[in-house]
């Protein structure tokens, strides 16, 4: 008789075989080390970044501060904190917590990666932006006494970074043929001159004490630096006058003479003319503004006036009552000579004047206002008026030491009138 088989002897067919453990996977191979090739060159990059990078970068964080404050400890403090302490605080953000090895030369590389490209966004993206506060914080360097780092801030502006050595400009009261004479030594004493001025580059050379001229012989010295200015505004002509203050074309004016001007034209006393004009910068505020001229290249090839550079004095040193001159286009009657006396030293309308009783109408505007030995002291610019009626010989020179403030070694916003010149213009 056939054994009985329980229900629980018998194999359920439902039943699938056990699944295999799959394989672990292998273990990933550690990355191969870069080739000394990349090492090297990542080496390279991150020094330049701490070698160039830094610099560009503090330059270029200094001159957008310097677009809010000229204080030379807020702007360097400023820097330092933007250039070094944020990216620190980023590289710190980043640092894994469980890996020191992935750490290893984090903190290096994000400061050299952050400085070049703060320095490249600041200087070459927004280069037409930031060129002029590149320039001006250069200017403010120099005038600190660091000229290597104002070389610095210039080259990232794309100027050029050349700085001029102080050059002696021959003396002011010389007659023209004596711009060649030999240049007078700065450092050399001179124990009956006054001290050598020294401003933004410029050295005026020292005049004796007690050379006052008479008004004729200081007209024939100074009268062939002294310009007319004319202007193309609005299909309109008007001008005013100028001077020529150094060997380079640089010539001084105000700036309501040639403010909108679409063209100017500068012509000097034996009549050379100049159309291809650049304003070199203007002050507002100060209604002063400094224009140049290519002395070597006149207008259709005209004859290069024999000229030297006026003397700047020293308007703080003028006393009231002492005789002074002026030279200008009154009306357009060029190169007209009035004299009088200094009437008050005063502030007026909340600026500072040199009030004078030499004659002057409208035209005069720019010409120089001279000492009686041969130096500017001041720059005409205005009449006292009271209901549309002149007053009498109540004039307004602008201090030739506000005038001294506009020189630079480079002049970020340059830039020529209008087309730039050539008989079409007029």
């Amino acid at each position: 008789m056939a054994k009985d088989e329980s229900p629980s002897d018998k194999p359920d067919s439902s039943e699938k075989p056990a699944k295999k453990a799959a394989p672990k996977p292998a273990a990933r191979q550690a990355a191969s080390p870069p080739g000394p090739v990349i090492v090297v060159g990542h080496k390279l990059l991150k020094l330049a970044g701490f070698v160039v990078g830094l610099p560009a970068a503090t330059l270029s964080v200094m001159a957008l501060i310097g677009g809010v404050t000229d204080n030379g400890f807020a702007r360097v403090i400023g820097a330092v904190v933007l250039v070094i302490g944020v990216p620190l605080f980023i590289a710190d953000r980043l640092l894994p917590n469980h890996d020191p090895t992935r750490a290893r030369g984090l903190v290096s590389d994000v400061l050299a990666v952050s400085w070049t490209l703060t320095a490249f966004v600041i200087a070459a993206a927004l280069g037409g932006t930031t060129r002029p506060m590149l320039g001006r914080e250069g200017d403010r360097l120099v005038k600190a006494g660091y000229p290597g780092l104002a070389r610095g801030a210039y080259l990232l502006a794309g100027f050029d970074a050349t700085i001029p050595s102080p050059e002696p400009a021959p003396v002011a009261s010389a007659s023209p043929s004596a711009s060649a004479a030999a240049p007078i030594d700065a450092g050399a004493p001179v124990p009956t001159a006054e001290p050598v001025v020294v401003d933004a580059g410029r050295v005026a050379a020292p005049i004796v004490k007690g050379s006052e001229k008479s008004p004729a012989d200081l007209f024939k010295e100074l009268a062939p630096s002294v310009v007319t200015v004319t202007i193309k505004k609005n299909g309109s002509e008007g001008g005013g006058t100028g001077f020529l203050v150094d060997n380079d074309g640089t010539i001084a004016t105000n700036h309501h003479v040639i403010d909108a001007a679409a063209a100017v034209r500068v012509k000097f006393q034996n009549g050379t003319v100049y159309e291809d004009v650049e304003l070199l910068i203007d002050e507002v505020a100060a209604d002063l503004a400094l224009i140049h001229i290519n002395l070597a290249a006149p207008l259709d090839g005209g004859t290069r006036p024999d000229v030297v550079p006026m003397h700047l004095g020293d308007s703080d040193a003028v006393v009231v009552g002492e005789h002074a001159i002026s030279i200008g286009n009154p009306l357009g009657l060029e190169h007209t000579l009035t004299d009088g006396l200094i009437s008050s030293r005063r502030v007026y309308d909340g600026k500072a004047w040199i009030q004078f009783s030499a004659p002057i109408s409208p035209g005069n505007s720019g010409g120089p206002l001279f000492n009686m030995r041969g130096e500017v002291i001041g720059i005409s610019t205005a009449t006292l008026s009271s209901f549309g009626t002149s007053a009498q010989n109540l004039n307004l020179a602008v201090p030739v030491n506000e005038l001294k403030k506009l020189f630079r070694p480079v002049y970020p916003g340059r830039r020529k009138f209008g087309s730039g010149g050539g008989p079409s213009a007029w």
